[in-house]
């Protein structure tokens, strides 16, 4: 993941939303790592003015896979 170029690192969730409201492009979106469980990513997206975060996971087969559960 890390190597992505849409990968910020531990930039934390403001941040993350602030550079994403920044850039103001509707589908704009990048990775960082979760504040609160450690080894997970967040997927962030922009999308009407809202960033939507799904937590980033490996599956049991070692596939990347997000969170059902939607975070605002």
């Amino acid at each position: 993941m890390e190597d992505l170029p849409v990968y910020h690192g531990p930039i934390g969730m403001e941040e993350g939303e602030r550079r994403l409201a920044q850039d103001g492009r509707d589908g704009g979106y990048l990775v960082r790592d979760s504040d609160s469980v450690a080894g997970v990513y967040c997927l962030c997206v922009l999308y009407n003015g809202f960033v939507y975060t799904y937590r980033l996971h490996k599956d049991a087969a070692g596939s990347w896979a997000a969170e059902v559960r939607l975070f605002r």
